[in-house]
């Protein structure tokens, strides 16, 4: 995809005229899959620092990187514009760089589950969705996404603004735990999440797996299956997956889950991308040499 054709920046004229808050939320589409994926495709981020350069971002240091760039492109939505980008960016430098390791613990972004799509989940140990609300949200869809969460997460929470805890902690199923992000992008918690994997739906489980992982899993428990068309493959796997507890569903999908973003190469590149860029890398599919494109471009002065 051309950036251009989604990301071009208004004229110089035009960008003089907008507010603070319309400035940013151009800048905001800029950490979006289409523009790493360009980028990385390319091997240069020269057309994006330029189109971040008209709107005035400023990357305060002599011969600036790409990185530099992002990074002072995402301070300035920080500040201004705390869209749920800065949200997923906290939950990937706070839980899986800070309190845990990208080594144990596995980031997933935009995460199909049950006809929903959570925001962010961690799988270390344990299971934990986290459905973003921010201040620019509605909260109308809440009542459909987490029932679909609370099948297929140990832990569930809703991350918001300040303002907006107490009301979430009111009107949320008191199985959902609710955190808060305050300005300095620390998470508060307002409320617990119930830890409980009993209620976890296998049938969930089982459309959230790839094709190879639930064939393993049933494989690992029942033995060697008999061969079979392509077309009979789902529902034949699905029919045993679904005689297994809650617990083992459970144990499954953490062990897929982390075993797709904890190797080697990948813990070296999300370490290796800036720290504004890391929520973005976990939900870009990137190949190996895609990867290393991404990394030359954005080290190379603006």
């Amino acid at each position: 995809m051309e950036v251009r054709r989604g990301f071009d920046t208004p004229d110089s004229r035009l960008i003089l005229a907008l507010t603070d808050l319309e400035r940013n939320r151009l800048i905001a589409r800029f950490f979006s899959r289409p523009v790493l994926l360009d980028i990385a495709r390319r091997g240069s981020a020269a057309h994006v620092v330029e189109e971040l350069k008209k709107l005035g971002v400023d990357a305060g240091v002599s011969g600036a990187s790409a990185a530099d760039f992002f990074e002072a492109s995402f301070d300035a939505v920080d500040s201004a514009y705390r869209c749920e980008y800065v949200y997923k960016t906290a939950i990937a430098n706070r839980i899986v760089f800070g309190r845990h390791s990208p080594r144990t613990s596995s980031l997933h972004i935009e995460l199909p589950v049950a006809g929903s799509i959570v925001d962010a989940a961690v799988f270390n140990g344990v299971s934990t969705a986290y459905e973003i609300k921010t201040e620019y949200d509605s909260h109308r869809r809440l009542k459909t996404q987490t029932p679909a969460y609370l099948k297929a997460f140990e832990r569930v929470f809703v991350v918001c603004h300040p303002s907006a805890a107490e009301y979430y902690a009111g009107v949320l199923d008191e199985r959902v735990g609710v955190l808060s992000l305050n300005e300095n992008n620390q998470l508060k918690e307002i409320r617990s999440s119930s830890a409980d994997v009993s209620r976890i739906d296998p049938s969930v489980v089982f459309r959230m797996l790839r094709r190879e992982e639930f064939i393993k899993a049933v494989q690992d428990k029942w033995g060697p299956q008999p061969e079979m068309s392509n077309g009979l493959i789902h529902s034949h796997y699905s029919h045993w997956f679904l005689q297994l507890s809650s617990e083992e569903a459970h144990r499954i999908l953490v062990k897929a889950m982390k075993a797709r973003t904890t190797g080697a190469d990948d813990v070296e590149f999300l370490s290796a991308v800036p720290k504004s860029l890391r929520a973005l890398a976990c939900a870009t599919p990137l190949s190996r040499p895609q990867r290393h494109k991404l990394l030359s471009a954005l080290a190379l002065a603006a």
